[in-house]
């Protein structure tokens, strides 16, 4: 959606967060004014606590809910690049069980994968992570068709399956990465909890309107936990992000390029 820097980025989020922070003040402000208006027009200026106390046990539970879910789906990036590793590992170990002529052919186009998958995972914008992607899926075809080529002679062989099967499942995976990097909060649910929000505050401003000291830190709470659901929500641009160390692992374990 933007094209500037990582810079103009984060100065965005910041104005954001300043505006969302004006704003619940200005819903307390409000809520703490129809509450005083009550009172001068001769109404009980009772506090009804219990209520409340429910609205912000509630915000906490949706705070929860969103939580969890990006965690949910930090915890799946995780656990696919662990997965993803692991069978570029087995494809290795694979090819080297193929003739002399077949390694050579295959390991060099194995280890340019592995590192543009490193290189995919690393990305620090969407147009470096897409560009990854598409010089990736180049060289899965280039490895595909030599694998085509060099398993032919013993294609109907057990050992053929194994390792079309382990390739299969490396490129599956890849695929399954990008769905899962491309997945975020729905927006709708931030926007439901934004206006839920703004009800909070102005629910608070009308009970406890005096307390304006207690209420503004509670609102600047309230946007720190947002900010960490969102930078947990965006695997790019995100401080909190996915270790790349087990594709690292993997591609040391696999030698030498010249097989």
């Amino acid at each position: 959606m933007f094209s500037g820097s990582m810079h103009d980025i984060d100065g965005i989020a910041w104005l954001a967060a300043i505006g969302i922070l004006l704003g619940l003040i200005a819903a307390r402000e409000f809520g703490y004014w129809m509450y005083r208006r009550k009172v001068r027009g001769g109404s009980p200026g009772r506090e009804d606590g219990f209520t409340l106390t429910s609205v912000l046990g509630l915000l906490a539970l949706l705070v929860s809910f969103t939580f969890s879910m990006s965690l949910s789906r930090y915890d799946t990036r995780r656990e696919l690049v662990v997965a993803e590793a692991n069978a570029i590992g087995t494809t290795s170990l694979r090819v080297q069980l193929l003739d002399a002529n077949a390694r050579n052919e295959l390991n060099p186009i194995l280890h340019a994968y592995v590192a543009e998958r490193i290189v995919y995972g690393s990305a620090s914008s969407e147009q470096e992570q897409d560009a990854s992607y598409a010089r990736a899926s180049i060289l899965q075809n280039r490895f595909w068709q030599a694998m085509g080529r060099d398993i032919e002679p013993i294609r109907t062989t057990p050992l053929a399956s194994l390792v079309i099967s382990a390739t299969n499942d490396m490129f599956d995976l890849a695929a399954s990465r990008k769905a899962v990097r491309a997945a975020h909060i729905p927006t709708r649910v931030l926007v439901v909890l934004l206006i839920y929000s703004m009800f909070v505050a102005f629910l608070v401003g009308y009970e406890k309107g005096h307390a304006r000291w207690a209420s503004t830190m509670l609102f600047v709470l309230l946007l720190i936990a947002a900010a960490l659901i969102l930078d947990i929500d965006q695997p790019v641009r995100g401080a909190v992000q996915v270790s790349q160390q087990p594709m690292l692992d993997a591609q040391a374990a696999m030698g030498p390029s010249g097989g």
